[in-house]
């Protein structure tokens, strides 16, 4: 399952992601991972969930994104959800590439049973239609 929280800066999708990220951390059996530029989030998660700052890595593309998030699914079996912090700042590129990612996103999630929920700096009128089915409402 793939959720996508769209929303333009200053609309409270920070919020609402870090809420889902400690709740997530609460209540779900497995591991649960947030990855995300730079270590912003680090004293707001809870201690059960494993933080990745992707500032460390060349991640340049969505092609090498999705091998480092097979590395670290690779790793640790236990993987209930993987939350990712603002996708098109980690890899630097626009949503029209973003559809292609998610399809393997897609067969991953359901090959490991995994959850993945995602943000996105963008208006919501500006998402092309390929991507609507995974949008979810916030607030």
């Amino acid at each position: 399952m793939i959720s996508l929280i769209v929303g333009s800066r200053g609309s409270g999708k920070t919020k609402a992601f870090i809420d889902l990220v400690n709740k997530a951390g609460e209540q779900e059996l497995g591991n649960v991972v947030c990855i995300r530029k730079g270590n912003r989030y680090t004293f707001d998660l809870k201690s059960s969930v494993r933080l990745v700052d992707t500032s460390d890595f060349e991640l340049d593309s969505y092609k090498v994104f999705y091998g480092f998030i097979c590395g670290i699914i690779s790793r640790d079996y236990d993987i209930t959800h993987i939350f990712i912090g603002s996708i098109t700042k980690i890899v630097n590129t626009d949503m029209e590439k973003l559809s292609t990612f998610l399809k393997y996103i897609e067969e991953i999630s359901e090959k490991f049973n995994i959850k993945f929920t995602m943000t996105v700096s963008a208006d919501p009128s500006e998402v092309p239609e390929c991507l609507k089915k995974y949008m979810v409402e916030y607030k």
